[in-house]
């Protein structure tokens, strides 16, 4: 304070001083060192400046750091956009033009940060030939003025900002929502200063998140394309937050809390500074979160901008749930026209392909009837009728499979088979198919199995197999006019098995190639298409591939062909493994008797033939009503074969009877095909349910499971 004690001693002798009242000395020097405000004293003649210690801790130092200070140093405080300024006004004051300095400035703290001051002074001091000597004066710290005037405007300007962007999404058509909301980002991001702001939206039970909209300051990479099908749970901790639809304040991505280590790196990888991020939520449901990204420098957000950027939140989830409402409802319109599309091209369908065989079965029926044919027109109309026969069984059991695979309930069966066997089977299936097609002239085949296949035995659902080539087998020769149709099975890796069929068809066109694994859909739709059928095989065949767990594609050429591809998961049987039962060995039933019970001749006859060879003692019967053969009375019968017929109720009836007089073993046969069905059929006393048509291994295995019971 020496400074100060010799500035105020000189002021007594100059000439201001001396025409004020005297002050006591003490009593001013009391007053300067006790001033909060700072307190400053240029010299003219040696440029030098003292201030008091309210300014040098106001600017972060001591009294003794600083005191006295050159004006080459006081450069260095200030601004240097200012100091041109400071200077014109400071020679203002000293020629006279101007009788006090009034300055606002930035000056310079200690810790490198700015700080707003106001500088007032005068000239207290003049040399005996009346030039300015001395300029003094105060100097205050407004920065926390400056704030506030700035923040009040700054808060006016974001309230303006959020009621606009609400105005904008009052009355807006749902196809334009997302063109405003990306408007929104560019308005928040100008305004704000950021450098991305973006969007996020969940999906698949918040599974899934979805970087939906963006927009980024000149400089800045979009993301959004990177940003796309991102698992939920790579983003624990952010997740938790939003969840408790708490907003997400980072101001450093440096200093990260540990349990937010997953989201640190990968913000980090995309240089991302600071970021804001807020929920959009609808009733307390999270669907998403709109986030603000700075990439250059830390960016602090007040908890007032935090707050009305929630409330942009808010609007657009009412904006986007008010989207996705709409979505459903043309969803849901969208598949009622479907549904409509589906029933009227399955009647339309079915009326054209059941009454094509009904009218040939019936016309050359009528004309073998009345027209007395000579033998040959009688085997030629013959013929006929055995194909559209056996067209409308196809037709038929279609149609059941597509009940049994709209069942939630199917059950795999699986079984043991030799590769060999099975392809063997498959080769006379196609061979048959083609045989009947007339086609054989026109198509050759071609089969490649791989020696490994050939040479193994698996476990597996064969049946469904079966049904799955079945329909493939027969669209290759459907759509093959001439050519060449190959089919091929290949070991592929993790124990699993490829069936190709590959035909030089008409092709199938890209559009097209999902649509045909749809029900009642075909690769032509016209209303005079070339190709009948009911249009299911496929679509049937595509979700039984499911069931078991494997896949169904195609890949074709319009023109070209088409390459069918089924894999599905095995279990492959070692050698050292005992066999089940092979069709080419007939089972050994000498001294059972079996007892059948059918009321359809036809069916008696076919079981009858089925059990020649077997040893078994057959008592084939009619029961009607309540009645049931003595046989069964007197426990001499081993086994009951129980046709439950047409009328279910009547058939377990029927079985009930029968079990209270004789604890003799009951397989009952249905042509029941559905899973519900047999579950409700199984009778009291019946160990299984065979499903006609019947299969001979499948009945010899129960006959003699249940034999051995």
């Amino acid at each position: 304070m020496s400074h100060l004690r010799d500035f105020f001693k000189s002021q007594r002798k100059g000439t201001i001083m001396q025409k004020r009242e005297p002050v006591h000395k003490n009593i001013v020097l009391k007053a300067i060192e006790k001033a909060k405000v700072g307190i400053w004293h240029h010299n003219l003649e040696n440029n030098e400046i003292l201030v008091n210690a309210a300014f040098a801790e106001m600017i972060g130092y001591s009294e003794e750091e600083i005191n006295p200070i050159s004006k080459v140093d006081w450069n260095k405080f200030m601004d240097p956009d200012e100091i041109i300024g400071f200077f014109s006004k400071l020679e203002l004051c000293k020629s006279g033009k101007i009788d006090r300095l009034i300055h606002e400035f930035h000056i310079q703290h200690k810790n490198k940060t700015w700080i707003n001051v106001q500088c007032n002074g005068s000239i207290v001091e003049f040399t005996p030939k009346g030039s300015p000597k001395t300029l003094s004066g105060i100097i205050i710290d407004i920065t926390e003025l400056i704030d506030s005037k700035q923040n009040l405007s700054y808060r006016y300007e974001i309230e303006k900002l959020v009621t606009g962007i609400s105005l904008d999404f009052e009355g807006i058509l749902q196809e334009d929502i997302d063109k405003v909301i990306n408007r929104t980002l560019e308005k928040i991001g100008e305004f704000s200063n950021i450098d991305r702001s973006y969007v996020f939206m969940l999906r698949k039970n918040d599974e899934y998140l979805d970087n939906t909209h963006e927009w980024c300051s000149e400089g800045i990479n979009p993301e959004i394309t990177n940003l796309q099908n991102l698992p939920s749970s790579i983003f624990p901790w952010w997740m938790k937050k939003l969840k408790r639809l708490e907003h997400i304040f980072i101001q450093d991505t440096d200093n990260m809390p540990p349990e937010a280590s997953s989201e640190q790196e990968i913000l980090q990888s995309q240089n991302i500074i600071s970021l804001l991020v807020v929920p959009i939520h609808y009733k307390k449901k999270l669907l998403g979160f709109m986030g603000f990204d700075s990439v250059w420098e830390e960016k602090f957000w007040q908890d007032a901008d935090i707050h009305l950027l929630k409330a942009v939140g808010n609007i657009i989830a009412n904006a986007v749930h008010a989207k996705q409402g709409q979505e459903l409802l043309i969803k849901a319109k969208e598949e009622a026209e479907e549904g409509n599309r589906l029933k009227s091209a399955f009647l339309a369908t079915m009326n054209h392909e059941l009454r094509t065989p009904l009218h040939h079965i019936l016309g050359f029926s009528d004309l073998l009837i009345h027209k007395k044919p000579n033998t040959e027109q009688t085997q030629n109309y013959a013929g006929k009728i055995y194909k559209s026969g056996k067209k409308l069984l196809q037709i038929v059991e279609d149609i059941l499979s597509l009940a049994l695979a709209d069942q939630s309930d199917i059950r795999i069966r699986n079984e043991v088979f030799e590769g060999a066997q099975l392809f063997n089977h498959h080769k006379s299936l196609l061979e048959d198919i083609l045989t009947v097609s007339n086609k054989q002239d026109m198509i050759s085949l071609k089969f490649m199995p791989a020696q490994e296949f050939l040479n193994q035995s698996f476990i597996a659902d064969k049946t469904k197999i079966n049904q799955i080539l079945l329909n493939i087998f027969r669209n290759a020769i459907k759509f093959t006019n001439e050519g060449v149709i190959e089919y091929g099975i290949r070991m592929a890796p993790h124990e699993k098995i490829t069936f190709y069929i590959k035909d030089s068809g008409i092709g199938i066109s890209d559009d097209k190639q999902e649509l045909i694994f749809d029900y009642f859909r075909q690769g032509d739709e016209s209303n005079h298409r070339t190709y009948g059928g009911v249009g299911i095989g496929l679509a049937i065949s595509k979700k039984i591939s499911k069931i078991l767990k494997g896949s169904l594609s195609v890949d074709s050429v319009p023109g070209e062909g088409s390459t069918f591809s089924f894999t599905l998961p095995v279990e492959i049987r070692r050698k050292d493994t005992p066999n089940e039962i092979s069709l080419q060995k007939i089972p050994d039933f000498t001294g059972y008797k079996i007892l059948i019970i059918d009321d359809d001749p036809n069916g008696s006859l076919l079981l009858g033939d089925l059990f020649k060879g077997t040893g078994a003692e057959l008592i084939q019967i009619q029961c009607e009503n309540d009645e049931f053969p003595i046989q069964a009375k007197n426990g001499s019968i081993d086994l009951i074969l129980l046709d439950l017929r047409i009328s279910v109720d009547e058939g377990i009836k029927l079985a009930n009877k029968i079990t209270d007089t004789t604890d003799c073993p009951i397989i009952a046969i249905s042509t029941h095909s559905l899973s519900h069905e047999k579950s409700k059929t199984l009778p009291k006393g019946c160990s299984s349910i065979i499903r006609k048509p019947i299969d001979p291994e499948i009945l010899f295995k129960a006959i003699k499971t249940a034999l051995a019971e």
